[in-house]
């Protein structure tokens, strides 16, 4: 059986496919720019230009997929990859609805020597290993729960979702071990947590756990509690709490400090977000008592 790559009239077997697949994806940094769940309905066609590298993963329904004109046939657990600067046309085949889940992603520029598997158009193999389908049931669910702070929990799963669909199994355990790490910033982000406590909770030495984070995320992970104490203490403005009760809520003992550290990631002051100034005055006051 051979595995259809569309580019230049070429055609790779398929271990081979898998196998440059696997190099190309653990090698080359991508950026996801988003994930959705859509649905079309039976009957319809839809046509539109494409922005982005995409994994298209159908859930439900069938449906023909065309890219300038190659065209695929879509069903539950296949795996279509489509390229940026396409004209994709979508065609309902079946009775039902079709639903599909898709992950965009920007690629790098490829370098000397790579195959730019990214910016082609394909199909893999169905999804066939429990792992990869309990991924793309856990990312269907964290896109319908639509949570802005899953979002990174969602890119990590999707990291792991696409990788999985090549057969690739070690990098996956890495990227799990690296969700213990955030799900520590998640529950306890109020906490002086320090780079060892992150790596610890991945099982993991601190140079290759920063190593692997960033490129992952393209992120350092103090960089990205710093991101998220902010965006919960946002939250926190916006149901009415005073700068210092948001600033000591996610961590900040110093309510200057993280004004700083708020106004460079966000570009206003906190207390542009919420202005409560009588009531920040009194907590302070009540503070220096206590």
């Amino acid at each position: 059986m051979q595995e259809r790559l569309y580019k230049r009239g070429e055609c790779m077997q398929k271990t081979d496919f898998m196998i440059a697949c696997q190099k190309e994806y653990t090698n080359r940094k991508l950026l996801i720019t988003g994930i959705s769940l859509q649905t079309k309905e039976s009957g319809k066609q839809i046509s539109y230009d494409t922005t982005h590298s995409a994994f298209i993963y159908p859930l439900s329904g069938s449906a023909t997929i065309s890219f300038n004109g190659q065209t695929f046939h879509a069903n539950p657990n296949d795996i279509i990859h489509g390229a940026k600067n396409q004209r994709v046309t979508f065609e309902v085949t079946s009775k039902e609805p079709f639903i599909h889940l898709n992950i965009y992603y920007d690629p790098e520029i490829p370098w000397h020597g790579s195959s730019d598997i990214m910016n082609m158009v394909y199909e893999i193999s169905s999804l066939q290993d429990g792992g990869s389908l309990e991924l793309l049931h856990r990312l269907k669910n964290s896109v319908m729960r639509a949570n802005w702070d899953d979002q990174i929990q969602r890119n990590l799963i999707a990291q792991q979702l696409i990788l999985s669909s090549f057969g690739y199994s070690y990098i996956n355990q890495e990227l799990l071990q690296i969700e213990n790490a955030i799900e520590l910033m998640e529950t306890s982000y109020h906490k002086n947590l320090k780079l060892k406590d992150l790596a610890k909770a991945a099982q993991m030495d601190e140079a290759h756990f920063s190593y692997k984070f960033n490129k992952v995320y393209h992120i350092r992970p103090i960089d990205y509690l710093i991101r998220l104490r902010l965006r919960k203490a946002a939250n926190l403005l916006l149901k009415g709490y005073s700068v210092t009760e948001a600033a000591w809520n996610v961590g900040y003992q110093d309510p200057l400090y993280f004004s700083r550290l708020y106004k460079k990631h966000f570009g206003i002051p906190p207390s542009h977000t919420y202005r409560n100034e009588e009531r920040d005055i009194e907590y302070r006051r009540q503070s220096k008592e206590n």
